[in-house]
């Protein structure tokens, strides 16, 4: 188990803790958990945490160690909610072990371990050059500006490398990226019109669609290149 989630799990058995205190807890491991999210998988019966006279919510160490499985099975599994309460009514977290830490099939919303780099760091750690990344901001593959990197920089500006050592260069890459912001429009399109501005289950459930939405076209993109390419 993560020190996140092992830390959240121990802090977490004795007084119950508030929702911005779980957020906090598991932010190491989950960073875009969210009120949101919380709330959709409440809404969902996935999470039952108690309530204060005031209404606010409070999470047991039960609430945390649930709460942890239901989001790797998202996250590793790649399972819908549907399939995740069904194997808790049947199973509880019982087997909890059997779902990893580390995402199994990356996908465009796979959680990735959280990495803060800065442009000397990105340099060293993807093993390329300046001229490179230079390259990846000017045709808009990489942000210009940006102070410090995250793990979806590094594995942007890795990939462009190994793309880059048979010859395509960035230049080359811009239709992929005018690809994937058309794709990225459609999901939206698709995935708003789900989210209440003031119903913060319902943005939870369109952030779900939207991931759910991103690994099915991920998925039907790499079976298509692979039909095209072979023999």
């Amino acid at each position: 188990m993560p020190a996140s989630a092992s830390r959240a799990s121990s802090s977490a058995s004795g007084a119950r803790l508030s929702i911005g205190q779980v957020l906090e807890m598991l932010r190491e491991e989950f960073p875009d958990l969210s009120h949101s999210k919380l709330h959709y998988l409440e809404a969902e019966e996935l999470i039952s945490p108690q309530r204060t006279p005031s209404g606010y919510r409070k999470y047991s160490s039960a609430d945390v160690d649930r709460l942890v499985f239901v989001l790797r099975a998202q996250r590793d599994r790649f399972w819908p909610l549907k399939v995740i309460k069904e194997h808790l009514s049947e199973h509880g977290i019982d087997d909890a072990g059997s779902v990893t830490s580390i995402a199994s099939r990356p996908g465009p919303t796979a959680q990735l371990q959280p990495v803060r780099l800065d442009r000397s760091s990105l340099l060293r750690e993807a093993r390329v050059d300046e001229e490179l990344l230079v390259e990846l901001e000017q045709f808009g593959l990489l942000p210009q500006g940006e102070l410090f990197y995250g793990a979806t920089e590094l594995d942007i500006v890795r990939s462009a490398r190994a793309l880059a050592d048979e010859g395509l260069r960035p230049r080359h890459l811009v239709m992929v990226r005018s690809a994937v912001q058309r794709e990225a429009h459609m999901i939206r399109s698709v995935a708003l019109p789900h989210s209440r501005p003031a119903d913060s289950a319902s943005r939870g459930g369109a952030e779900d669609l939207a991931r759910d939405l991103g690994e099915s076209m991920n998925t039907l993109h790499n079976a298509l290149l692979r039909s095209t390419l072979r023999p």
